[in-house]
């Protein structure tokens, strides 16, 4: 079972990818990725979550556009889910990028401290 669900959250993200690209014409959705879709195991509510490179106002202005491009999401989905409901959408920023950058600067301070000559110099012994 969990197979499924794992093929059909990546079945709808990729759908609402095509979907975004071809049929929303808001800007304000142009600079953002879905990252990942996780669908509640009742099939009512899938959670999209998407990312972008640019910085946090974007993003909330993505999400904001993707909220008002809700109805359009869902009809174009119902069209190629043949399912009898349509999941509700719910958009969320996608973090984990922001966290690993995060970490990576976090690693980089911990060798600066242990050896700043090392980290200087960009090479790190293994």
């Amino acid at each position: 079972m969990p197979h499924r669900k794992e093929r059909a959250d990546s079945f709808i993200q990729q759908e609402l990818t095509v979907i975004l690209r071809d049929r929303v014409r808001d800007p304000r959705v142009d600079t953002i990725t879905i990252t990942e879709v996780s669908l509640t195991t009742d099939r009512r509510l899938a959670r999209v979550y998407v990312a972008s490179y640019a910085d946090e106002d974007v993003v909330k202005e993505a999400l904001e556009g993707l909220e008002s491009a809700k109805g359009i999401l869902r009809r174009e989905l119902a069209k190629v889910l043949h399912w009898p409901w349509t999941p509700e959408l719910m958009f969320r920023m996608d973090e984990s990028w922001q966290y690993g950058e995060r970490m990576d600067k976090l690693i980089d301070e911990v060798r600066e401290e242990r050896d700043p000559e090392e980290a200087d110099s960009g090479e790190h012994a293994e």
